[in-house]
This record gives C-alpha cells, sequence and structure tokens, in this order.
C-alpha cells in the first residue's frame, strides 16, 4: 500500500480494482475563514469507465458521504464534461482515464492556527466495462491550519486542468429556446458562429432517449438540435438542463424552459 504525501489521500478501493480514488487539496495549509479547493481524482483502467452525475442508461454516479471536522463545509460537487459511452446496456454518460471532480472546503474562522484537521470521506462508485464493478474508497487527508495558506503547485496545476474541462455559463446572447413536440425537443441557439457538430447531455435521467442520433440543422449563425423524447417519458419537464458541447469542444451549461409547440400555434 502507497503511503500518500500530505495534501493528498491514502487509497483503499475494494478488489477487484479497475479504478482507484483519491483526495487532491490545492492548498497543503489553510487560513482560518478561507476556501480550499478540493479534488476527488479517478484514476481509471483502459477500456473501463466511471459515471456522470446522470449516468445515461445504466450505472450511477460517484457518491461521497463526507466526515469532516466540526465546522468545515463542503461545497458542491462540479462534474467536468462527459463524454458518450456506447456499451451492452445502451448509452452511458461517464468518463474514462484520469478524471477530477472538483469541490470546496470552507474553512471556519475559529480553527486555530497549529492545528492539523482530518478531512475525509466514504465514496462509492461504479467502475464499469462489460461488467460494472462496485467500488468503495475511505479517503483521508490532512489539513492543516496555518497563519498565512500554503499553495501545492502540483496539486494546483492538476485542479486547474480539472477546471479548464468544467462546461462554462452559456452565453446569453446565445439565446436558447427549446421547443417541445409530440416526440421531440428543439434546442435552438444563435451561437453566431459557424457550428459543425452539436452534442447535449441531459442532467436529469429518463427524458431524451439516451441512444437516439441528436439531428444537427444549422441557419448562418443558429443552430437547430433535435432530442428525440424518452419512450417512458410522461409530462414535459419544464425547464431542459444539461450541457451543451459545439464543435467537439466549447461546453457550456444549459437551463432553458421548455414551450409547447401546441400552446404556440394556439396563439
Amino acid at each position: 500500500m502507497a503511503v500518500a504525501c500530505s495534501h493528498t489521500s491514502e487509497t483503499v478501493p475494494a478488489p477487484p480494482s479497475h479504478s482507484t480514488a483519491s483526495f487532491v487539496l490545492e492548498q497543503s495549509a489553510a487560513q482560518p475563514g478561507s476556501h480550499v479547493n478540493l479534488g476527488i481524482k479517478f484514476v481509471i483502467e483502459s477500456g473501463w469507465h466511471i459515471y456522470w452525475q446522470n449516468p445515461g442508461d445504466s450505472g450511477e454516479p460517484p457518491r461521497i458521504q463526507w466526515r469532516l471536522p466540526a465546522g468545515i463545509t463542503a461545497g458542491t460537487i462540479a462534474w467536468p464534461t462527459p463524454m458518450r459511452l456506447t456499451t451492452t446496456a445502451g448509452t452511458d454518460y461517464g468518463y474514462e482515464g484520469t478524471t477530477v471532480l472538483l469541490s470546496s472546503l470552507q474553512i471556519p474562522p475559529t480553527a486555530q492556527p497549529g492545528a492539523t484537521l482530518e478531512v475525509s470521506g466514504n465514496l462509492r462508485w461504479l467502475v464499469c466495462h462489460d461488467i460494472c464493478v462496485p467500488q468503495r474508497a475511505q479517503l483521508s487527508t490532512p489539513l492543516r491550519i496555518a497563519g498565512a495558506s500554503s499553495v501545492d503547485e502540483s496539486a494546483s496545476s492538476l485542479l486547474q486542468s480539472a477546471a479548464e474541462r468544467m462546461p462554462k455559463p452559456l452565453p446569453a446572447r446565445f439565446r436558447p429556446l427549446v421547443t417541445s413536440s409530440a416526440d421531440s425537443f428543439r434546442l435552438t441557439l444563435a451561437t453566431g458562429e459557424p457550428v459543425t457538430k452539436a452534442e447535449f447531455f441531459p442532467a436529469e435521467a429518463e427524458q431524451i432517449d439516451d441512444q437516439a442520433q441528436q439531428a444537427l440543422r444549422t441557419n448562418p449563425g443558429v443552430l437547430h438540435l433535435t432530442l428525440k423524447k424518452a419512450e417512458n417519458l410522461g409530462q414535459d419537464p419544464r425547464r431542459l438542463k444539461g450541457v451543451i458541447v459545439l464543435n467537439g469542444r466549447d461546453a457550456y451549461e444549459l437551463d432553458a424552459p421548455i414551450r409547447s409547440l401546441a400552446r404556440q400555434k394556439r396563439r
């Protein structure tokens, strides 16, 4: 078993192991009242994958139960842009290779310089190939409280690279419009730029048919993406949320109200 450095965690995954997980802290020492950037780093065996917040047709996302010292709170998990994975079970959304989920820790102003606090969490996730293997790890890393913060350059570089994989806020100039017909949603974006490829990842499960082709049609500066509804979708959701990736590289967060074509025609 490898011994971790002071700013990373010791990893104890359940066998058989096709992936490992560890904590990465950007700061090796933190001031009282400060924020500490934290990553959950997964290293995944070639040919295997883990899941996004919406896993798609099968699987489940990583989940962590924090065990934090009194006064410390953890922020929500930020998920990198996923990739579409075709499996024997259908179409999944997830990650291969090395992936880092981002979060942060809020240190209370009452934390005493000179103290060393233990940041821990029980992590569980699925790693899948032709089969899925449940994995568990008890992650733990010390955090030193000091009068001045100290940044670990290697950890900072890793977390910065992870932040660059996060979807960006959708520009207001894109003016998203989502309309609903009997069997599909149509997403329209006024990008103002040529788009040759568009791919939508829904934040909520069972809203669209994950396996269906997403048909792209473009006018100058405008794209229309048709998303087939999930077969068992009953009432339309109020909003379409997820991540839209343009030209295979530019990822944006989408959160737009859904309008019914039938209601529009009656007006």
